[in-house]
């Protein structure tokens, strides 16, 4: 085999450091991007917050951002976009790292705060905490005459149950969890367990869904009437079939009227087993909005929130060290301009997110004014690359930009993902929103009879006189995409 040099020219595209930062800090969400923001002030002690200070208002027409490789650049006031980045690049490191940051970008900072007097209050601090199911069961067990054995059985009891209180061990599997010197037997459990399930919440430690339902039952005063004695006969034995909705089998084994059995199948529907939901926090899942929508006028627009603005700035003392250069080493030198040029980085990094979502969703509400007029019926079709043309963007920049963030409205809190779709043809040529098709499809469910329920086929017909070509099979996956049950599990016995 012959060895040889041989020179080949290529080219392809590098990203800088800079710009990787300013990837990485769009693509965060609020959570993440608080976590980055804490970590680098952690590790860079030349970076802080600005705490209670009033942002600056200004309006997007002041914004002359211009593009790097997909993403927006705040730009300086000068007539040279690059004059700012060339001049760092070039000056001696002393002249360039002692320049104040604060007042180079002082000018190019876009906060879009509606208001100008302080920040709104913040109403979550005020929320008490919600107690989980064991805190609320646990309390009522203290509060019981048991024993200190029973309670010890009661507490090993409380840990098997789940979220929603379902028991998942058997009481032989319990007793084998206590201490063997205790010698527990498996009728002490189950004592200590039917007083757990009398506690408040109803049901607690049942095994499965027909007990529960069985103990929801018992307690309510219909109980006792045929009704009640009818709804216990169809939790007992044919609890399957009501889950498949097929009421003509249940009414043929039960050999019942049809108004008897819609009575007693009303009672049924009367009991809740899902007792874990009152007690799940909502605080868990609380989402601070990245943007704000408000009607200025006749037009709705797009704001920045500033609760969700982190606002940095380079630590005074440090860069007065370095403009005194007196009594430092070249260590602590280089030690102040290396971090102080990360700082740097890092706090245009986040400028330059704050300004690429802002143009984004500013662009995203611009082509959904319908939207937050009409609501769902009215979205407009929109692809990631409809708003990556308009604002001359790389479509993963747009990508980056709308994943994870919130949009909070009158209509409610949406993510900015939630306003892609994509397009279903109409009779007129014209065409609408998946989105759209999606709550058309919802409308007619909802107002449909409920003893006739909509078929796949009949709701396509239906959309069809309203302008829109929606295939069978299409509409049967809008339809499972909603968790909406097909038309034979949907039919009642009464209207």
């Amino acid at each position: 085999m012959k060895q040889a040099l041989n020179l080949q020219l290529s080219q392809q595209l590098t990203l800088t450091p800079q710009l990787k930062q300013s990837l990485k800090l769009l693509q965060l969400s609020s959570l993440d991007l608080e976590q980055e923001i804490q970590l680098a002030i952690d590790s860079n002690p030349l970076l802080e917050r600005i705490e209670n200070e009033v942002p600056e208002v200004r309006e997007i027409q002041e914004l002359s951002p211009t593009l790097d490789n997909g993403i927006m650049q705040p730009v300086a006031e000068s007539s040279d976009p690059n004059a700012e980045i060339e001049r760092t690049d070039h000056l001696a490191p002393e002249q360039d790292l002692t320049a104040n940051w604060e007042e180079a970008f002082e000018s190019r900072r876009t906060t879009l705060s509606s208001g100008t007097s302080g920040r709104d209050t913040e109403f979550t601090q005020f929320v008490v905490r919600q107690d989980s199911l064991y805190e609320h069961l646990a309390w009522q067990i203290k509060m019981t005459s048991l024993s200190d054995r029973d309670q010890l059985i009661a507490q090993a009891i409380l840990h098997c149950l789940d979220a929603e209180g379902y028991l998942k061990h058997n009481p032989s599997e319990i007793v084998e969890m206590l201490d063997s010197n205790l010698e527990v037997e498996d009728d002490e459990v189950s004592a200590v367990l039917s007083l757990i399930k009398t506690l408040d919440p109803l049901g607690a430690g049942c095994q499965d869904l027909r007990e529960r339902l069985l103990v929801l039952l018992k307690n309510k005063p219909e109980h006792s009437k045929p009704s009640g004695q009818l709804a216990e006969n169809i939790i007992d034995h044919h609890l399957d079939l009501v889950g498949n909705h097929n009421l003509t089998k249940l009414k043929r084994s039960l050999s019942v009227t049809e108004e008897e059995l819609s009575e007693a199948l009303a009672l049924i529907t009367t009991l809740n087993p899902r007792i874990g939901s009152a007690f799940s926090s909502d605080n868990e899942n609380y989402v601070t909005p990245d943007v704000i929508v408000k009607k200025a006028g006749d037009k709705w627009t797009a704001q920045l929130n500033s609760e969700s603005q982190t606002k940095l700035r380079v630590n005074e003392t440090y860069s007065q060290l370095l403009k005194k250069s007196e009594g430092l080493d070249k260590d602590s030198s280089q030690f102040i301009q290396t971090h102080l040029l990360e700082a740097k980085n890092f706090i245009k990094g986040l400028m330059s997110r704050y300004d690429t979502l802002l143009l984004v969703s500013r662009a995203i509400v611009e082509r959904q004014q319908a939207f937050f007029e009409q609501g769902e019926t009215q979205m407009k079709p929109m692809v990631l690359q409809d708003i990556a043309d308009a604002l001359e963007m790389h479509e993963s920049t747009i990508s980056r930009a709308t994943s994870g963030k919130y949009l909070l409205s009158p209509r409610g809190v949406y993510e900015l993902k939630y306003f892609f779709s994509s397009a279903v043809s109409n009779t007129d040529g014209a065409t609408s929103s998946s989105t759209a098709i999606r709550s058309l499809i919802k409308k007619l469910i909802d107002s449909e009879s409920k003893t006739k329920p909509l078929s796949d086929s009949k709701i396509a017909k239906e959309l069809e006189t309203q302008g829109h070509i929606v295939a069978r099979r299409t509409v049967a996956k809008y339809r499972e995409s909603m968790h909406i049950a097909p038309s034979s599990q949907r039919k009642s016995l009464t209207g």
